[in-house]
């Protein structure tokens, strides 16, 4: 996944200190619930803003917590894809 990554258009979101609140009003019929993003998930969806590969979001995250770039890097790989597939990200 080299390629940026953007939000979906249509999301309501609520950031709190270090936790995000999004709803995905496109799909809203589907996904009732609310997505709640704390801890590592936050600080990966903060950086998903048009400006940043998975590659980008990895490297300052192993850089921000001095861990394993290969460690952080399937992380972040994971939960993207997860926000793929609930509709939430896209590749700009």
């Amino acid at each position: 996944m080299s390629a940026l990554l953007a939000r979906v258009d249509g999301l309501a979101e609520v950031v709190r200190d270090d936790v995000a609140v999004v709803v995905n009003l496109p799909r809203l019929a589907e996904q009732q619930v609310p997505h709640l993003f704390g801890g590592s998930s936050f600080e990966i969806w903060t950086r998903v803003d048009g400006t940043r590969t998975v590659e980008k979001i990895a490297d300052e995250l192993a850089e921000a917590y001095e861990a394993p770039r290969d460690v952080v890097g399937s992380d972040v790989e994971a939960f993207v894809a997860e926000l793929m597939a609930l509709g939430l990200v896209l590749e700009a």
